[in-house]
């Protein structure tokens, strides 16, 4: 036997399915693999399926526990095992399609002692992201310099994704730990230190679905603590065996990173209950391994703007101040997107805080500069725009503080200010034109489009792709400057360039396609739907075609694609999914949909905007102003102003008239040319 692949599950019907169709596609003739499923205290289908697909395929097999936890699990998995090497697989994960010839490759060659691969990282909100291991060679003669590596990134500690032998594994009793939270750091460090060689490959084998904060409710924060002091502890000990200050270093800023994620991890979990935080962060504080930790290291080790900020706050020992930055942080870091809705859509602009802490980072004076970005990502606008100011002050970067003043006026609606500090951050640009400069182009030209100003956003498009004849967003964003111009034949024009430059790109054509429709020519627009349809129908997942489906108002099919393929941790597919059973009328499924993406992830404005008209739409008013007061406590800009105005709404169906009354003379205030607004303003004055 060459293989075996370990997958624990409990209570996951809703997505062992797809793991186990991943892996049946493992080439029985040049590859001997089996598959044990160890099944500890499911309550759910799990084992029902499990055996549908053992009834199809031998090499699957299914064990079954009593509930005594994921490590224990693990350790079943590797009694049971008879391959020479062994692979743990979360229920949630799937095999890459090209994966299998990747890990052939590795089990045949028998090239080395541990192999790690790269994945795709499906986050709860659903946004996929690779993530690349550093190296892609075999290291066999420094392990020093491998252990370095290691520290390099928290990954590497995680079980799944990774080729162990199984011989080292058994004949040194190396187990997972089950008294802590059950995470897989000292099994893999253990298996580490008897290897003589590794490799950490580029090839992408997993799309890895995370399931945040399931170990913390279930063991608790002092078992989180018991946790930290257990590795802590580990690695004190490892690190005197070496002279090395890379490796103290590197230690150093995993150890911040665990107890970050830690924090990160109760924090959601405790959100909104009745525990008091503010007494468990004094606990977590005062606990002594803790202080040892964060006393252990330097602030020299900490590369990332980011860490130090949290660093610094950590040592200065303000409980509340760290609270709530840790609420920010969890919050908000999952959700990074720019205030601009287009861009978010095309994502044109994930290269600019990459590019601003870059720019930054040659700058060390630049210090409120970094924070003021910081902010922003964080969506506190206000408190960017007082960093910013500093840095002007302070004489810091320009060009630099005005595009983040830029993005901080776009991310508060003032998008005339915002084009001002833009036009600032060009005139204060050198003679050469940078990437740098192109971004806040695109930013200038987004502000335009706010404000009505489509000649002015054409213009800046037009520029950029004279110089960048292959840059298909910006003719995309030409085409939807045009068609706000009626000029619809110079718009599909652009449009059919962007199309030609990423004939693959189902966002690109969905997104056209609803400019069309708001335009007046949605009839026009579903053309583009069905050709990309034709065209692509055999390459299309379940989920892509129930977006198409959806767009071309085929409702029923939508249900049925989007149904068998979400997975409840996607913001846009969770939103299409609801809206689509609000369309068919089932109120009830719609309302449960946006429910269960809110109760599985991070807030979501729009998610919470849904939801709330969807329960208004039912006369279910006190929870759809719970939906919207949850929705506006986000300060998300782009949907701020409707969840204000529905929010006003609500309470004028439940006959709460003075608070609407009070509501909507502060919503004048703020948004005075609101058509609707003012209607809804003329009737309070009647109750």
């Amino acid at each position: 036997m060459d293989l075996s692949i370990i997958i624990p599950a409990c209570n996951v019907q809703n997505y062992i399915a797809a793991c186990l169709r991943s892996v049946t596609r493992c080439p029985k003739d040049t590859l001997a693999m089996e598959c044990i499923v160890v099944s500890y205290g499911s309550k759910d289908e799990t084992a029902a399926i499990v055996n549908r697909y053992m009834q199809r395929d031998h090499r699957i097999k299914l064990v079954t526990r009593e509930s005594d936890g994921l490590s224990a699990a693990k350790n079943t998995g590797i009694e049971e095992s008879k391959g020479r090497y062994i692979m743990f697989l979360a229920a949630e994960d799937r095999f890459c399609e090209d994966a299998w010839e990747q890990i052939e490759a590795a089990i045949q060659e028998e090239y080395a002692d541990f192999v790690a691969f790269s994945y795709i990282s499906g986050y709860e909100n659903g946004k996929l992201k690779a993530k690349m291991l550093p190296i892609s060679e075999v290291v066999s003669s420094d392990m020093q310099e491998a252990r370095r590596l290691m520290y390099a990134d928290c990954v590497f500690y995680a079980c799944w994704g990774k080729l162990f032998r199984s011989d080292i594994v058994k004949l040194n009793h190396i187990t997972f730990q089950t008294e802590h939270l059950e995470w897989d750091f000292l099994f893999v460090a253990e298996y580490f230190s008897y290897c003589a060689s590794f490799v950490m490959s580029k090839a992408m084998i997993l799309y890895h679905l995370q399931r945040e904060g399931a170990a913390i409710s279930e063991n608790g924060v002092q078992n989180g603590l018991a946790f930290i002091k257990t590795i802590y502890e580990y690695n004190v000990d490892t690190i005197r065996h070496f002279e090395d200050a890379n490796l103290k270093k590197n230690m150093q800023v995993y150890h911040l990173s665990v107890f970050v994620e830690f924090l990160s991890m109760f924090t959601k979990e405790f959100q909104g209950k009745k525990e008091p935080l503010e007494e468990i962060y004094k606990n977590v504080f005062q606990n002594e391994t803790v202080k040892k930790l964060l006393n252990d290291i330097s602030e020299d080790s900490l590369s990332s703007w980011k860490m130090k900020r949290l660093y610094k706050l950590f040592m200065c020992g303000d409980v509340k101040k760290i609270l709530c930055n840790m609420r920010k942080f969890r919050t908000k870091a999952y959700h990074i997107k720019y205030v601009i809705q287009q861009a978010v859509w095309m994502g044109m602009f994930l290269f600019c805080t990459a590019l601003m802490l870059s720019g930054c980072a040659k700058k060390e004076e630049n210090t409120n500069l970094q924070e003021g970005m910081e902010f922003v990502e964080q969506y506190d606008f206000e408190s960017a725009m007082e960093s910013f100011d500093k840095a002007l002050l302070n004489g810091e970067d320009l060009e630099l503080c005005y595009r983040g003043q830029g993005l901080a006026y776009m991310g508060l609606g003032n998008y005339a200010e915002a084009e001002t500090s833009l036009l600032k951050a060009l005139e204060s640009a050198g003679s050469s034109l940078t990437d740098l400069e192109y971004d806040i182009n695109y930013y200038l030209a987004s502000a335009y489009m706010k404000q009505g100003k489509y000649a002015q956003a054409e213009e800046i498009y037009s520029a950029i792709t004279s110089l960048k004849k292959k840059e298909k967003d910006a003719y995309y964003l030409r085409g939807c400057a045009r068609l706000h111009q009626n000029r619809y034949e110079d718009a599909v024009l652009d449009f059919e360039k962007a199309f030609a430059l990423d004939p693959n790109n189902l966002q690109l054509v969905t997104d056209a396609y609803v400019e069309m429709k708001e335009a007046g020519f949605g009839e026009q627009g579903k053309t583009y739907l069905q050709e990309f349809m034709q065209k692509k129908d055999k390459n299309l997942k379940e989920g892509e075609k129930g977006v198409m489906y959806y767009y071309l108002e085929d409702y029923e099919n939508a249900r049925i694609y989007l149904d068998a393929f979400i997975n409840g941790n996607d913001p846009k597919l969770s939103m299409i999914l609801g809206q689509t059973y609000e369309k068919l009328g089932n109120l009830n499924y719609a309302a449960g949909v946006y429910q269960t993406y809110l109760d599985k992830n991070d807030p979501d404005a729009a998610l919470y905007n849904s939801l709330g008209i969807c329960l208004m739409n039912q006369q279910k008013y006190d929870e759809a102003i719970k939906a919207f007061e949850s929705g506006v406590a986000m300060g998300d800009s782009d949907y701020l102003q409707e969840l204000n105005f529905n929010l006003i709404v609500a309470n004028e169906y439940i006959g709460n008239f003075s608070q609407a009354k009070t509501m909507i003379q502060e919503y004048l205030q703020t948004y005075p040319d609101d058509a609707k607004a003012k209607k809804e303003n003329d009737f309070l004055k009647t109750r």
